[in-house]
């Protein structure tokens, strides 16, 4: 272009307005595929001027694009290119009709989610074989006086000052996609979860569109939803199940009964992802199968457990001995060294003070604590149990892992369990880049609905992250978002007074991600209603 053009183009340009665009051309094919706008307006047809359908994209794409508080969406949206794209206009997502739409949402909410991932597995081939089963929790700031929901319980953020919810999530292994979840009170034990969510899980894999593909999945979770009930129960149902014991009398007895040379002569072909294929420093897991029974109200089942062992269990727990058996030692220690003066002259206080020293301390049983005397004539003798300490170094670095799954190897059942770390990765998910803090909500519908929406939001990323690996581009959704970022469009203001908006260009990076998606680029979204047939000029 020559200096008289520019200055000519300049004098016709009377203002450029940028609009953030983001990553959303990488969200709206899979928004578009799952059918969302369609899929709420049809269980929540509505005669406002936006429809709910519309309401939900909206909340969606904010949840992975620039998480707000509802109060703060309709600013955000007025410098994007949205309310041209979704047909919705800045002045209509205030934040009384947002929450109002949460509120309309909760009747259905558990068969629109439904809905939308059975048609998640069909459209994107989505594998049920295994399914990982975890609950984590989310703290809410506020007293929250009336709900149902919002509890005291244990907080796994760290929390326990702050109200929570429990969330329970299933994702499959390939991919770790979100495909069922369950909101539950903040103070929900994880005991109680396992028939409660097998009833779930079998409900949801009856749905008509589901049946013809004859699932039985393996269902992988932590220790304290393998129970005997469960387990029992799972045979019932034809399930299969993956997961390791609680610590027992039975279950150490299993441990024990391994000779640590029968364990060596059964290496495991698994290696951490951490470990590089070079790194001769590794050593092998262990793990050899023995029989298990599990009995409830007088009806018995015989499954197998693989014992397993691992030389970095194997620090740990040397390691946790060695901590609680010094804070142990050296609070007794403290005690027989203020015997007899002061307080210390009361065996009943002397008492006190040793069982708060062993009070939560796993280590108790190995050291033998002998009070002797009376007030102010007081001994206080305390050892190691030679003979505890020596099966406790037996056990060190060891566990089961109890199945059903007879068509599982060692080395594929120690896979699929070290994969339960992949629901964790999930729940970071919801609890990083998905998450507003801090987090206030009126009611439990409301609670609920934004838990919908953030579920919702962690199936498109998984989704995403899902197709990129399918086309050879090893992508976090997390890295495509920062790649994407700065991602706009400009709308540009004419002598004239009309407004034509144009993409701006991509990056290299963001050329190569869609073309190898297939997936339409940014002029799509880049389009005012009011641009006419000379746009192009």
């Amino acid at each position: 272009m020559s200096s008289t053009q520019a200055k000519q183009l300049g004098r016709a340009i009377r203002g450029l307005q940028p609009r953030q665009m983001g990553a959303l051309p990488l969200i709206q094919p899979i928004l578009a595929d799952l059918q969302v706008r369609e899929t709420v307006n049809e269980l929540l047809p509505s005669q406002a001027d936006i429809d709910l359908g519309q309401v939900v994209v909206l909340l969606v794409l904010n949840r992975l694009l620039a998480p707000q508080p509802l109060y703060e969406i309709q600013d955000w949206l007025g410098g994007t290119v949205l309310p041209e794209v979704l047909g919705i206009t800045v002045q209509q997502a205030y934040d009384n009709r947002l929450g109002r739409t949460l509120d309309r949402l909760y009747p259905q909410l558990g068969e629109m989610w439904q809905r939308l991932v059975s048609r998640a597995i069909l459209v994107y081939n989505l594998d049920l074989s295994v399914l990982h089963w975890d609950l984590t929790s989310i703290y809410f700031e506020g007293a929250y006086a009336d709900s149902q929901l919002a509890s005291y319980g244990y907080s796994r953020d760290q929390r326990p000052d702050a109200k929570q919810i429990n969330l329970e999530v299933d994702v499959t292994h390939e991919g770790l996609v979100p495909v069922l979840y369950r909101v539950l009170a903040g103070n929900t034990a994880d005991i109680t979860r396992p028939l409660p969510h097998l009833a779930a899980l079998l409900h949801f894999l009856a749905r008509r569109e589901l049946t013809e593909r004859h699932l039985r999945p393996l269902l992988v979770s932590d220790c304290k939803m393998i129970t005997a009930e469960a387990v029992l129960a799972y045979h019932q149902h034809h399930l299969y199940y993956l997961g390791p014991l609680q610590d027992s009398t039975v279950v150490t007895a299993v441990l024990l009964s391994v000779p640590a040379a029968e364990l060596a002569e059964h290496e495991l072909a698994y290696r951490p992802l951490r470990v590089k294929p070079t790194d001769t420093t590794f050593v092998p897991y262990q793990g050899i199968w023995r029989a298990f029974t599990f009995e409830q109200a007088g009806e018995r089942v015989t499954d197998r457990v693989l014992v397993v062992w691992s030389a970095g269990k194997q620090r740990l727990d040397q390691e946790k001995r060695k901590t609680y058996l010094k804070r142990l030692l050296n609070g007794l220690a403290a005690v027989q060294k203020k015997l007899n003066t002061r307080r210390y002259k009361k065996r009943a206080y002397i008492e006190q003070r040793i069982g708060t020293l062993q009070r939560g301390n796993p280590m108790q049983r190995l050291v033998d604590v002998e009070l002797g005397g009376e007030d102010q004539a007081l001994t206080l003798r305390f050892a190691l149990n030679r003979e505890r300490l020596a099966e406790a170094q037996t056990l060190d670095g060891r566990y089961v892992l109890a199945t059903n799954g007879e068509h599982l190897s060692a080395e594929q059942t120690l896979t699929l369990f070290k994969g339960q770390d992949g629901v964790e990765k999930r729940f970071r998910t919801v609890k990083g880049p998905l998450v507003v803090h801090p987090l206030f909500v009126r009611s439990d519908q409301r609670i609920e609905g934004l838990v919908f929406i953030t579920l919702l939001a962690l199936l498109v990323r998984a989704i995403l992250e899902r197709l990129c690996r399918q086309h050879d581009l090893a992508l976090t959704a997390d890295r495509l978002f920062d790649r994407f970022a700065n991602l706009q469009a400009v709308d540009v203001t004419w002598a004239d007074g009309s407004v034509q908006r144009r993409a701006a260009q991509m990056s290299g990076f963001q050329v190569q991600v869609l073309a190898a998606l297939g997936w339409p680029l940014p002029e799509t979204y880049a389009h005012l209603p009011s641009e006419g047939a000379d746009a192009d000029r």
